[in-house]
């Protein structure tokens, strides 16, 4: 292993933010990368960031995989809020990194998976420090993610009845009623593949989330990445998505790149699933990725 790793912990606001910071075998400073995981996910990204985190060791490049607020052992599982939430957490990772002296605080990057992709490029978009970007599998417009998964297994009457219940949980807690929690799998309308993939994922990784807070949903709906991607500009940004993806349709990488200014690179997979470590082209998106940093940062 030609990292080494420790575990860590940061404030965001009132909550504490736990991590894994892993840093190359050279004692000097180094830039870094902050790795943000999907919705409900967890640091590890299943294996898929322990294994990312490894290879950027191995460039030379550190890295920080956290649980975001209410995922893994960061705050009140299931009360997760992308926007915005999320996003004061990864730019608070980028304040911890800079308070290290052995990352180079100029040269800071960040890596989002799925709805972290969104994380990522909302964070860079209003953040100067955050030097490159890597979006893979990115959700960049949350109710046009949600509408998809709902209109395409249940229909569209099912997906307004949905809409309605998360507007009147947002009226309801505003009075101070009490927050409506669901679980993941009523909430995400998943068709039956990506139903039965995250039934195996969510028992052979115990910290997937199971349930979560409608207010999470009512949050990831907001996501909007792509009015800010030519904010991230003259920033390097790399985007990765597959074809085949049946979660996140490729629609949403290309209209990511479609809205970034260069440099810019959208990277096509013919033959993966939306979750790229448990398809075959893993270490493809590992290598893109890795590629990606050491010429940028």
């Amino acid at each position: 292993m030609n990292a080494h790793e420790s575990d860590v912990w940061f404030r965001s606001d009132a909550s504490r933010i736990y991590g894994t910071l892993s840093r190359p075998s050279d004692s000097g400073r180094s830039p870094a990368a902050v790795l943000v995981h999907g919705f409900g996910s967890f640091r590890d990204e299943l294996t898929g960031f322990v294994e990312l985190a490894e290879r950027l060791a191995e460039a030379g490049i550190a890295s920080l995989r956290m649980d975001l607020r209410g995922c893994g052992r960061s705050g009140t599982r299931g009360l997760m809020h992308p926007i915005w939430d999320w996003v004061n957490d990864v730019r608070q990772a980028v304040s911890f990194l800079e308070t290290l002296p052995t990352v180079a605080s100029d040269r800071i990057a960040v890596v989002g998976m799925s709805m972290g992709g969104g994380v990522a490029c909302t964070a860079a978009a209003v953040d100067g420090r955050l030097r490159v970007v890597v979006a893979l599998a990115p959700v960049v417009d949350g109710e046009w993610w949600f509408r998809h998964l709902w209109t395409r297994s249940l229909g569209d009457l099912e997906w307004q009845a949905f809409q309605k219940r998360i507007a009147s949980d947002r009226c309801s807690r505003a009075k101070g009623g009490r927050p409506v929690s669901l679980p993941v799998l009523d909430a995400m309308a998943y068709a039956p593949a990506d139903r039965s993939a995250f039934l195996e994922m969510a028992e052979k990784y115990p910290a997937f989330l199971r349930r979560i807070r409608l207010s999470a949903v009512d949050s990831a709906l907001r996501i909007r990445a792509v009015p800010l991607a030519p904010l991230i500009a003259p920033r390097p940004i790399l985007i990765v998505h597959s074809r085949k993806d049946t979660s996140v349709p490729v629609q949403q990488a290309e209209a990511l790149y479609a809205a970034a200014r260069d440099t810019r690179l959208l990277v096509l997979l013919d033959d993966s699933p939306h979750c790229f470590w448990i398809g075959n082209q893993s270490q493809r998106v590992q290598e893109e990725t890795v590629g990606w940093l050491k010429k940028y940062l």
